[in-house]
């Protein structure tokens, strides 16, 4: 199971590595962080439109999260949730950076973005 948790974050990390990279180079409009703790943490520190910000901020997170799950978390659920989301995080992902790429929805970000108007 370790390994698989170890797999996963390597998935995670790739898959936001891969985001941020398109993001800054393929921008077809400029960057806003939509993770709302993010989003308050640049706006407290004055930084807007990094994307390679929450790339770091990513490894962080899930360093943090796999040092939890082999200390005080080390039980069989906490080790399933956390490979389920992050199997969940990481199609996020890669579906973000595949409709940046392509400068279109797919059914992934269709999905996020139902109900949400965008402005012109």
């Amino acid at each position: 199971m370790d390994l698989i948790v170890v797999l996963i974050s390597f998935d995670i990390i790739a898959s936001k590595f891969l985001d941020s990279y398109i993001t800054s180079y393929r921008a077809v409009d400029f960057y806003q962080e939509r993770n709302p703790f993010l989003a308050k943490l640049l706006s407290a520190l004055n930084i807007d439109h990094d994307a390679w910000l929450s790339f770091f901020f990513t490894i962080l997170m899930v360093g943090v999260a796999v040092y939890f799950l082999n200390t005080a978390y080390a039980s069989m659920p906490y080790q399933l949730l956390f490979i389920l989301t992050g199997l969940f995080t990481t199609t996020l992902n890669l579906g973000a950076a595949h409709s940046t790429y392509f400068g279109k929805k797919n059914f992934i970000t269709r999905r996020l973005l139902q109900g949400r108007k965008l402005e012109a």
